[in-house]
């Protein structure tokens, strides 16, 4: 064995590793007619997610029957498809109990053992951070990856569904087969890969378990990498799967630990914005313009903004916002353009247009059959999943579809049900709008799809029949059906202004049970001006008066029954009006109400409803009020607005002779400095110019917070 022929070999491999995952690009999305550019490589965009460590299986103490109504569930059509929605409520569950949080490029330092299994759902990032990992032992980079410096290890890349379709053949052989096919490599001398594992020397990445489609073939990978890690027991390994189909006793987590990939937070958000922009506008001011535009689209918009949590989704719509320039305001259109670039993605490689998959669908039918999906799943229940998209069995999948097509296609039963399985066959090897998410099952790769395809399917309907009553009907059995919520927003918002109207009167007049205590349909009512409906006031001026002169006079009420959270309620929907065309007239009722409204809170609608700046100094005034709560409230009200604007003020205040007024200038500064890079710069120049005076620990402190916290 000539061990330097090998490390010379071990060089070429992770020269060509690292180049081959390094220039994956987002080729076959395309937003607008226009093909994604293939400038960036993944190095320059990428932000890493959190895991969560899972709690022991032995340790967990779930409720099965904790929000599951079997009543619920009587009526599906399919007995199988009640216990996938019990198993998702479940998943929920168990999802939410997880022990200590950290980022996922430090997986392997911050565990004891050397095998682990990598849970995520579709577009969580779990490719791409197997790619990372790969590429950063390839280029001798393990300190990123937590571990100790100088860590040499052969990073040994496995797509499990390509090892599944290799019949008897084993990982080593594919490793071979894959090193060959994809990598500019020599001929690799004999055990060469055997070299490295025999001798501890290597990380071995297995990705995509759920991607085995044949459940008794996923049992004999699961056998197979148990024997393959078993056998090579020294190396570390990492083994991907997606939740759903997930079964727990393929590998036991006293020997292999479970963590979950985390959703990105608002942190990781902005850095994705910040990294996607720096690497693709050269121009520094027209990248930031473009980052506080994509920004603030966000930020305005909580559903929207629950979407960019997932990295996949996020992508699409930062790849809407830059050939777009900004995301449309009304969130049906975003969602519109959302599908769109998903569909296009599918039909990246003209597979569909040219028919080689199908026989009988076109993309369009592609859509239409998405549309029905949709709604039918929709129809099946409340899962208590807020992202993940209603899992559906196989079966009743292709059974749906089957229908669907024959309807749509004019072809008999039998033509029918092999194109349904054509359909199943094809989304599964795609990433797409409908994805497989488990052993024969498959979900909408976010709910917002799901909910977005479901409300066009009801306008299918209303159009189809003409009859706007389809549209009522909705509204009249699941208002207030926290399940269909959205699905009834998205679907009063793409009405034309007259009907629009008519169905916001409907909700007004549902008169729901308890209403006079709980007054829902009003702030429904108040939600549907929110999606900012068109040329209202031309088809009733008189009803978006009438719901802001309702909410306003809750707002003032001195009653005990208009209670605390009745309260909240008013001030979030009056604030969700931000933007639309009912934001100047809300604030003119508030303003004619200004002295039996709180003053803090009044600023608060100030800053939310237009006057931002305007209402930032009468803030900082509140901060000096003789009552700690008064004070309390104007600094966190600062904090969340995050505007320049106070910056100056609030230092100002970190000189104030009373430490509770030091202290809450201090924490609005500090959240404010999380939006506000320059807080630094003008916290720095107020620490020069201070430096004899007694306060100035307290400048130092918050700067300690912003630099290193």
């Amino acid at each position: 064995m000539n061990i330097e022929i090998f490390e010379i070999i071990k060089k070429e491999y992770c020269k060509q590793l690292a180049e081959w995952f390094d220039d994956i690009k987002f080729a076959g999305i395309a937003v607008s007619g226009q093909e994604v550019d293939k400038s960036a490589k993944i190095s320059q965009i990428l932000v890493i997610p959190d895991v969560a460590e899972e709690i022991k299986t032995k340790h967990k103490q779930i409720d099965y029957k904790t929000d599951i109504s079997l009543s619920e569930t009587d009526d599906l059509s399919s007995k199988r498809q009640a216990e996938l929605i019990r198993e998702q409520r479940q998943l929920v569950q168990l999802e939410n109990q997880t022990e200590r949080k950290f980022s996922a490029k430090h997986l392997l330092s911050k565990t004891d053992s050397r095998k682990l299994v990598l849970l995520g759902a579709p577009g969580s990032g779990k490719t791409t951070l197997m790619n990372y990992f790969a590429v950063m032992l390839a280029q001798k980079k393990s300190e990123k990856l937590g571990l100790k410096a100088g860590t040499d290890l052969l990073p040994i890349l496995v797509k499990i569904r390509d090892l599944a379709r290799q019949e008897n053949s084993s990982i080593l052989e594919y490793v071979n087969q894959f090193t060959q096919r994809n990598l500019l490599v020599k001929q690799l001398p004999p055990n060469f890969f055997e070299y490295w594992l025999e001798n501890g020397k290597a990380l071995i990445l297995l990705d995509g378990l759920d991607e085995v489609a044949d459940s008794v073939k996923r049992y004999e990978v699961v056998r197979q990498i148990e024997d393959f890690l078993g056998q090579f027991s020294q190396n570390l390994a990492i083994i991907t799967s997606r939740p759903a189909g997930y079964r727990r006793d393929f590998f036991h987590t006293d020997d292999f630990p479970h963590y979950q990939l985390q959703s990105f937070d608002d942190a990781k958000i902005e850095e994705f914005i910040n990294r996607w922009y720096d690497s693709r506008i050269v121009d520094s001011i027209e990248a930031q313009r473009r980052k506080d535009s994509l920004k603030k689209a966000l930020y305005a918009n909580d559903r929207i903004k629950l979407l960019a949590r997932n990295p996949l989704l996020l992508t699409i719509i930062t790849l809407i916002h830059r050939y777009e320039a900004i995301l449309p305001k009304e969130r049906y259109k975003l969602y519109e353009k959302a599908v769109e670039t998903l569909l296009t993605s599918w039909d990246s490689n003209k597979e569909v247009s040219n028919h080689l998959i199908f026989k009988y669908l076109s993309l369009y039918d592609l859509r239409r059959l998405l549309e029905s999906l949709a709604y039918w799943i929709h129809t099946q229940g409340n899962t208590g999943d807020k992202e993940g998209g209603t899992l559906i069995d196989r079966d009743e999948l292709i059974s749906q579809l089957s229908r669907h097509i024959e309807t749509l296609k004019q072809i008999g039963t039998a033509h029918a049900q092999e194109e349904a399985q054509r359909f199943v066959k094809f989304i599964r090897e795609r990433t797409g709008l409908l994805n497989e998410q488990g052993q024969d099952c498959y979900a909408f790769v976010h709910k917002t799809f799901q909910e977005y395809l479901c409300t066009q399917e009801i306008i299918y309907q209303r159009d189809n029949e003409d009859d706007f009553g389809i549209v009522l009907k909705h509204i009249k059995d699941h208002l207030h059906d926290s399940h269909w919520r959205e699905v009834l927003l998205l679907l009063i918002s793409q009405q034309k202004p007259k009907p629009t109207a008519k169905a916001i009167r409907a909700v007004l007049n549902q008169h729901s049970e308890y209403d006079q205590w709980l007054h829902r349909d009003l702030f429904f009512a108040g939600n549907c001006l929110a999606e900012n409906p068109k040329d209202l006031k031309v088809a009733d001026n008189q009803l978006a008066e009438e719901i802001l002169q309702d909410l306003v006079k809750l707002e003032i009420s001195d009653s005990s029954q208009v209670s605390s959270k009745i309260r909240f309620q008013v001030f979030q929907t009056l604030c969700s009006l931000n933007e639309t065309a009912f934001e100047t007239q809300a604030l003119q009722f508030l303003k004619e109400r200004e002295k039996k409204i709180n003053q803090v809170r009044f600023q608060q609608y100030r800053a939310a409803l237009g006057e931002k700046e305007a209402a930032i100094p009468g803030l900082i005034k509140l901060l000096e009020d003789q009552e700690f709560s008064v004070r309390s409230r104007a600094a966190d009200a600062l904090g969340k607005i995050g505007s320049e604007a106070a910056i100056p003020g609030l230092i100002k205040l970190l000189e104030h002779q009373e430490f509770s007024v030091r202290s809450r200038a201090a924490d609005a500064l500090g959240k404010i400095g999380k939006k506000t890079p320059s807080l630094v710069t003008s916290l720095t120049q107020w620490i020069k110019e201070r430096q004899d005076s007694k306060y100035v620990g307290n400048g130092i402190n918050l700067l300690w917070d912003l630099v290193y916290g």
